[in-house]
């Protein structure tokens, strides 16, 4: 009923530019201490853009964030009251970490690290920050821990990739071809990591503890499969979303070994042939009158979001719904 609505509970906003001559991809939001959103997109390829809306979605400022910052990596990061992204020096290839001004969108460098080349994903645990990268010299991946005053480089971990995915790497970065769905996760318990990248010559679900090193792994299909967004539901417990060539799992709770050699696609999941698995999945906590769920977001190959939430301790289904039936939405 009307009466029932409020306001500030539910909006949809589309965003764009009068003139029409903007390409955006949305890579990260966070809601911000007034009840508003920080966003975090690509622009024209990998330019970065940013904006801020208040409670009700109206924009309070946006902004452009010259060159030679690039490429951000599609997370915001929260952290002391203040909110940071990792991006590329557009020359050099190096990461930066930036903090955004929350009240004039203004940009500061934080920490350059030349060694960090081609970062592909960056991930705050509550006390440390960890970035991945691509090392197009050695052919490895790497992560690499920082900091709590996110001013040095506490730790660094390569694993080999065998075989030079440089092309991949360019076609990501610049936003000109296909993106791969790079993450890092930390259990609750702050004990092991789990980060998706390229390794031994697939995109897999590598294992590691605390220290940084490998533990185990869940190999990918070369490139064609692999895992695209995990949530960690404490200790070994996982909801996992992965893909298979041109197709789309999800599973809401399974338990992944830390200490194994396995390939993803041996992981138990129920298939979703109307996906499309070259989008993002979205994979959250989300409390539900008082009751512990997961969500699951995707896109539909008819340009639709999924949604389903599942309950969280058995991974069975709650409940279904699609958005985006007379506007075409993706993620």
């Amino acid at each position: 009923k009307k009466d029932d609505f409020k306001e500030e509970e539910t909006y949809i906003k589309v965003y764009g530019e009068l003139d029409g001559n903007k390409k955006f991809v949305p890579l990260a939001i966070q809601q911000t201490a007034d009840g508003g959103s920080l966003m975090l997109s690509a622009v024209n390829g990998w330019n970065i853009f940013l904006m801020k809306t208040d409670a009700l979605g109206e924009v309070v400022w946006k902004t452009d964030v010259d060159a030679p910052y690039v490429s951000a990596t599609p997370n915001l990061i929260a952290a002391n009251g203040s909110y940071y992204f990792v991006c590329m020096d557009q020359v050099g290839l190096f990461s930066y970490l930036m903090k955004v001004d929350e009240s004039t969108g203004a940009t500061d460098v934080v920490k350059t690290a030349n060694s960090i080349i081609y970062p592909t994903y960056a991930y705050y645990d509550g006390v440390n920050l960890f970035i991945q990268n691509y090392n197009r010299v050695s052919n490895e991946t790497g992560i690499h821990k920082i900091s709590s005053d996110f001013q040095s480089i506490e730790q660094s971990n390569y694993i080999d990739v065998m075989t030079s995915v440089l092309n991949e790497m360019v076609n990501h970065t610049t936003f000109s071809g296909r993106r791969f769905p790079f993450f890092i996760q930390s259990n609750p318990e702050r004990t092991n990591l789990v980060m998706s990248c390229f390794y031994n010559y697939s995109f897999s679900l590598v294992m590691m503890d605390q220290n940084l090193d490998m533990t185990g792994v869940y190999n990918g299909a070369a490139y064609q499969g692999g895992i695209n967004a995990a949530l960690s539901l404490g200790g070994n417990a996982f909801a996992i979303a992965k893909f298979s060539n041109e197709n789309q799992y999800f599973t809401a709770n399974t338990t992944l070994d830390f200490n194994t050699i396995g390939i993803t696609a041996n992981i138990p999941a129920n298939g979703y042939s109307e996906l499309d698995n070259s989008k993002p999945v979205v994979v959250k906590d989300l409390p539900v009158d008082g009751n512990s769920t997961v969500c699951m977001i995707a896109t539909t190959r008819t340009n639709q979001l999924l949604m389903q939430v599942f309950d969280k301790a058995s991974g069975s289904l709650l409940g279904t719904k699609y958005l985006g039936k007379n506007t075409p939405l993706s993620i």
